[in-house]
């Protein structure tokens, strides 16, 4: 038997950019695939299930709030992140803020200071469902590999870098 292997949309084209030296400052919603090199003080959002893309390069700094369904962030952001399907953070990246996933995937050398929160698109009453929250609690040491990770039932504050 062959197996297909699960093609998954996540604007894999860049169709919009905001060049290095550029400051936006007010609200942007898009479609598609958007990379930021620049600065944004406001929110960027992309309708939930669109399969949008949001790339924040290591230039970038974003001030305000992130909810994009997938976001890779390699630069800085200083608000919240809500990516409703996947969730990056690469070894540059920093971000002052809770985050918000489905699924996260995070490079040694990403800074978090929030909390971080899964959140399920599967129906409520599921393990992982709306109101089932996962905090991660980051112990000092960590990303040098001297720490363990920790689930709790609490909100957990997160600090690193």
């Amino acid at each position: 038997m062959i197996h297909k292997k699960r093609k998954v949309n996540t604007g894999g084209t860049l169709e919009t950019m905001i060049g290095a030296g550029t400051t936006i400052k007010g609200d942007i919603t898009f479609e598609g695939g958007l990379r930021i090199d620049g600065t944004l003080e406001g929110t960027v959002s992309a309708p939930d299930g669109s399969g949008s893309r949001l790339v924040i390069s290591d230039q970038a700094e974003i001030r305000g709030e992130v909810k994009v369904p997938n976001v890779v962030i390699n630069g800085r952001v200083i608000g919240n992140v809500h990516a409703s399907e996947r969730l990056e953070l690469h070894a540059q990246s920093s971000v002052d803020g809770d985050l918000y996933y489905e699924v996260i995937q995070m490079e040694e050398g990403a800074g978090i200071t929030g909390t971080c929160t899964h959140v399920s698109s599967t129906k409520e009453g599921k393990i992982g469902g709306p109101g089932t929250a996962k905090q991660i609690t980051e112990k000092p040491g960590l990303l040098e590999g001297g720490g363990e990770e920790t689930a709790t039932s609490a909100p957990a504050k997160t600090e690193s870098g």
